[in-house]
């Protein structure tokens, strides 16, 4: 493993554990095959092996699979297998957690890897990480929908719809180059953007969620499209794109062959 080697590195993100005593395992030693697939997962999920060439960001990476190791763990860190079966571990001066005492501890490691994840993908701007090639930030596109809670796991699952959707709106409104455009400006300060681009992601991002929901955005489709077609110094080639071709008679050619499809 690289991102967490040893207990004294463990243990500077796992708060409140009891020293082990002389003879006892270690934390590490305890959950190491925990931060082995918490590591593996990191990587497949999270970020590339290319970002861990900072402190911050080996410091972000540590707490995030602190944390994803950790909260698998938790379960069975209290359970022993004895010769007539299961027993919890005790003694006469600390007793069992409660049920809901350990799910509140994974619950706060839960969100607390979130956070790590998120400051991490802005700290790198999105750069080789699963967050990368959108037109939203993070958890974004979750935050828009309501959601607080357990929005790694909610990106997860809606990040293939997300990405169809688009592509759809790519292929049949934006073009590949004016979507290029936004996605290379996803992370860049509101106040730094072009007024162009910015128009566009004051209306692109709602329209993938409504999308993504079910409902109607056909006026705000038609919106994204005059603009650009009235902006050709914003948006140079469009006008010879594909997704021009759709609205030739300013009528989007509705095609069920594509993502964005409506009713």
């Amino acid at each position: 493993m690289s991102i967490i080697q040893d207990n004294a590195t463990l243990m500077a993100y796992i708060p409140n554990v009891v020293t082990a005593v002389e003879g006892e395992q270690d934390l590490y030693t305890k959950i190491v095959p925990h931060l082995t697939v918490a590591e593996a997962w990191f990587f497949r999920s999270v970020a590339n092996e290319g970002i861990l060439t900072s402190d911050t960001a080996k410091l972000y990476a540590r707490s995030i699979v602190a944390c994803e190791a950790f909260k698998n763990a938790v379960p069975s860190l209290n359970v022993i297998l004895t010769q007539n079966g299961f027993g919890i571990v005790s003694n006469q001066t600390t007793a069992p957690a409660s049920h809901e005492r350990t799910e509140s501890l994974i619950e706060a490691l839960t969100e607390q890897r979130d956070n790590a994840i998120e400051q991490l993908v802005f700290m790198l701007n999105g750069q080789h990480t699963r967050f990368a090639g959108t037109v939203f930030q993070v958890y974004e596109a979750q935050r828009m929908q309501g959601e607080t809670k357990h929005l790694f796991d909610k990106f997860i699952e809606q990040r293939s719809a997300i990405i169809r959707l688009q592509t759809a709106l790519c292929n049949d409104v934006l073009s590949a180059e004016v979507l290029q455009q936004m996605v290379n400006n996803t992370y860049t300060d509101e106040a730094s953007r072009s007024v162009a681009i910015e128009y566009l992601f004051s209306l692109v991002p709602d329209i993938i969620i409504c999308q993504l929901k079910g409902e109607d955005c056909k006026e705000d489709i038609r919106r994204v499209v005059d603009y650009i077609r009235t902006n050709p110094t914003a948006f140079p080639n469009w006008a010879t794109s594909q997704a021009a071709k759709h609205w030739e008679d300013h009528t989007f050619k509705n095609d069920k062959k594509y993502g964005g499809y409506w009713l």
